[in-house]
């Protein structure tokens, strides 16, 4: 189970690369670079990637490799919990659009 969930980490890894890009690409086809949910979106964006890429995933691979007590399991789930808050986040911004042109 646990190689499967770190298997799933690595493929959101490629989902949370392809998304941001056709997020820019969209956002500069229809002219709204300099819109301020865009900026803050893209910023919460990069600090679910940083930490999937240098906390979250590395101890996924600690756990599998080296059983511990349980304390590196319960920082993983506080630090998933804190990477599933950015993305929900980023994804009501994407719906409210606060500071909107229109």
């Amino acid at each position: 189970m646990a190689v499967a969930l770190l298997r799933i980490t690595r493929g959101y890894s490629l989902f949370g690369i392809v998304v941001p890009v056709v997020g820019i690409v969209l956002a500069l086809v229809q002219g709204r670079m300099g819109e301020i949910w865009i900026t803050v979106s893209m910023v919460l964006t990069a600090a679910a990637g940083v930490l999937l890429a240098l906390w979250i995933y590395p101890l996924q691979r600690e756990a599998l490799a080296e059983p511990d007590d349980g304390a590196r399991l319960r920082r993983l789930s506080m630090l998933a919990g804190i990477y599933n808050l950015l993305w929900a986040v980023v994804v009501v911004m994407m719906i409210v659009r606060p500071g909107a042109d229109g």
